[in-house]
């Protein structure tokens, strides 16, 4: 594993599991006007990436509603430009908004393997529906399966492990996505205007929106409690043939993640204690598309120009509206 993760934290508690670094991931706005070229290169020049896209009728393909502006990873500045942009398009609607958070050290006491189950397993949505499924795809943990729903959820919660980390280029990173879908959500968590982004508490975000809670004692003893009445049913078959499928329908049915743990047990996931087991750093991380990272910053270093030679890069030219 990388070595950032390898660190060990001066002062450990033993209940945390390990420090998060937030950053925005994705913003999406919209507007009823064509968001003008100079604009749209501008935003490019100061993002990881960012391209147009058009909500067009179903009917009459050719009727455009809205036009839609998709950002990867912007700086400072081009949340700067947004809100400049805003004030010149009143229709401008920021209706989407990605906060990422990569696991950036492991506090002593626990494994990487640990912190990925803790993680993946035992990290909830709040306000998720209990008819929601939990969707996985390609390494990737989804809380709310999308295509089962008959309209796109206000908010959702990704989690994987399989990719690079975006603040540091590591491999392998831990990371957790909350996904504020729909206008709705954004402004719930008090993001009005783009400039707003800029002023992002991260603990606040990820209390408001996840809970992490531990319900694997509660689920073994409803196992072990399965296990006996399954055998005195079956007084024939072997003890360890009924544990081994009485196990095996646990984990179809998911109950190793705690969201269909609360849909099957909705009372008995109230009463588990919520778990306050992760740090976080105090602001977010942007990328820096004008100049060299910033340690003092904390700029996110994927969005550099690979170093070919040790000798220093020449200034990146960036255009400016």
């Amino acid at each position: 594993m990388s070595d950032v993760l390898s660190q060990v934290a001066h002062q450990n508690n033993a209940l945390k599991i390990g420090l998060l670094a937030p950053y925005v991931d994705t913003i999406e706005v919209s507007s009823t006007r064509r968001f003008r070229p100079a604009f749209i290169r501008a935003v490019k020049a100061n993002s990881g990436s960012a391209f147009p896209k058009e909500k067009n009728d179903r009917k009459i393909p050719e009727l455009v509603w809205r036009y839609i502006l998709i950002i990867n990873q912007p700086s400072r500045f081009c949340i700067e430009l947004l809100q400049l942009y805003a004030q010149i398009d009143r229709n401008l609607s920021l209706y989407r908004l990605h906060v990422a958070f990569d696991l950036m050290q492991l506090y002593a006491g626990w494994t990487y393997e640990g912190a990925v189950e803790v993680l993946k397993n035992l990290l909830h949505l709040r306000h998720r529906r209990h008819s929601d499924w939990i969707y996985e795809y390609e390494g990737t943990t989804y809380s709310i399966y999308v295509s089962r729903r008959k309209s796109r959820p206000y908010r959702n919660l990704c989690f994987y492990n399989t990719k690079p980390s975006s603040i540091t280029g590591e491999d392998n990173a831990i990371h957790v996505e909350i996904r504020m879908e729909r206008k709705r959500s954004v402004q719930a968590a008090g993001i009005f205007e783009p400039i707003d982004v800029l002023s992002i508490k991260p603990e606040q975000i990820f209390a408001q929106y996840c809970v992490v809670k531990d319900h694997r004692t509660k689920l073994e003893e409803i196992t072990q409690h399965g296990i006996a009445a399954t055998c005195k049913r079956y007084a024939d078959d072997a003890r360890t043939y009924i544990e081994m499928r009485v196990r095996a329908l646990n984990r179809r049915i998911g109950l190793h993640h705690v969201s269909v743990y609360a849909k099957h047990y909705p009372d008995r996931f109230d009463r588990l204690e919520k778990w306050d087991c992760l740090d976080f750093e105090e602001g977010l991380n942007w990328a820096s598309a004008d100049n060299a990272c910033d340690d003092a910053v904390r700029e996110l270093r994927s969005l550099l120009p690979p170093q070919k030679t040790i000798k220093p890069s020449t200034p990146i030219v960036r255009e400016r509206l």
